[in-house]
C-alpha cells in the first residue's frame, strides 16, 4: 500500500460461497493514477474481489472505502456512479473490440463521447 491517500482500499474483505473461501481478509489499496495487475493461480480469488469492488458481489466482511469513506457498492451502477469500470475477461457477446469501445460500452449514456477524451 502507498503512503498517500487512497482512491479505493479494501480492509481485511472477506468473501466466502458454499465450501470455498474465495478471499480472507484481503487488504488492498490504489492512489489516484496508480496501475495494478491482480495476479495469481487460477482460483485464487482475483476475479471475486473484483466483483466485489464493481458490486457484483457483496463481501461478507471487511469494508470497502473510496476516498477515505467507508461505502457499500450495491451494484454496477452505484460502482460507476463513484468512477469505477470493468472490463470483464470473458466476453462473448461482440466481436473484438479496442480497449476504448469496452470502456465505452460499460459507461452511461447520458455521459457521451466527451467523458472518454
Amino acid at each position: 500500500m502507498t503512503g498517500g491517500p487512497s482512491r479505493i482500499e479494501l480492509r481485511d474483505v472477506t468473501k466466502a460461497f458454499p465450501g470455498v473461501l474465495a478471499n480472507d481478509r484481503v487488504s488492498f489499496a490504489v492512489a489516484p493514477g496508480e496501475i495494478h495487475a491482480l495476479l495469481g493461480e487460477n482460483g485464487a480469488g482475483k476475479s471475486t474481489l473484483v466483483k466485489m469492488i464493481y458490486g457484483i458481489v457483496q463481501p461478507d466482511g471487511g469494508a470497502i472505502v473510496w476516498d477515505g469513506t467507508t461505502v457499500t457498492v450495491a451494484n454496477p451502477k452505484a460502482a460507476r456512479a463513484m468512477g469505477v469500470g470493468m472490463v470483464f475477461q470473458h466476453f462473448s457477446l461482440f466481436e473484438a473490440m479496442t480497449v476504448l469501445e469496452n470502456i465505452a460500452l460499460g459507461m452511461d449514456r447520458d455521459l457521451g463521447r466527451r467523458a472518454l477524451e
